[in-house]
């Protein structure tokens, strides 16, 4: 009798045993989910985001020089302007590159307001786009159409991982899309 209450002893303490490492597997999992993966998250969208503000920077740097060395966009080539940024081919295959270029009349009218309205000798800057934006494409890890801008208007960047600015209404950007 007492061999038999033995084993229904040990048995009890072996399943407590594997109900107790069940458990603390489980804990340490949750904790791993909820104090460690949020910030690896944060952290691939902050690498993400720094990678195609300096592509987006580069890309904006070019398109400037392109227009002085040009006297406006005529012949412009988004993928010529991509390889002349250095703009990495993996970057290239996440994100496509818009440009919303303003009409002449635009941009002569807003160098005139800011020259008329300069009197210190600054230099005057007037961005001859309205809009430089990125949008996340299928092979991206983000979700597809996730978007970056920089707004001319305001000289800024906004959207993905920069901030959560609504978007703008495209439809006044691209009036004349083709």
């Amino acid at each position: 009798m007492e061999n038999t209450e033995g084993k229904k002893e040990s048995r009890i303490s072996g399943k407590t045993k594997f109900w107790g490492i069940v458990i603390i597997i489980v804990l340490v999992v949750l904790a791993v989910w909820i104090f460690v993966v949020p910030r690896i998250q944060a952290s691939l969208a902050k690498k993400r985001a720094a990678e195609i503000m300096t592509a987006m920077e580069s890309l904006k740097q070019e398109v400037d020089d392109y227009w002085k060395e040009h006297d406006g966009g005529g012949g412009f080539s988004m993928s010529e302007a991509l390889s002349a940024a250095k703009i990495k081919k993996g970057v290239q295959e996440k994100w496509q590159f818009v440009i919303a270029w303003k009409p002449t009349d635009i941009y002569t009218k807003e160098m005139m307001d800011k020259l008329n309205d300069l009197s210190d000798g600054k230099y005057v800057y007037v961005a001859p786009y309205k809009m430089i934006m990125a949008v996340a494409k299928d092979k991206n890890p983000l979700k597809t159409g996730v978007k970056m801008w920089f707004d001319a208007k305001d000289n800024q960047y906004h959207g993905f991982g920069v901030d959560q600015a609504v978007e703008p209404d495209w439809s006044e950007i691209f009036t004349d899309p083709k």
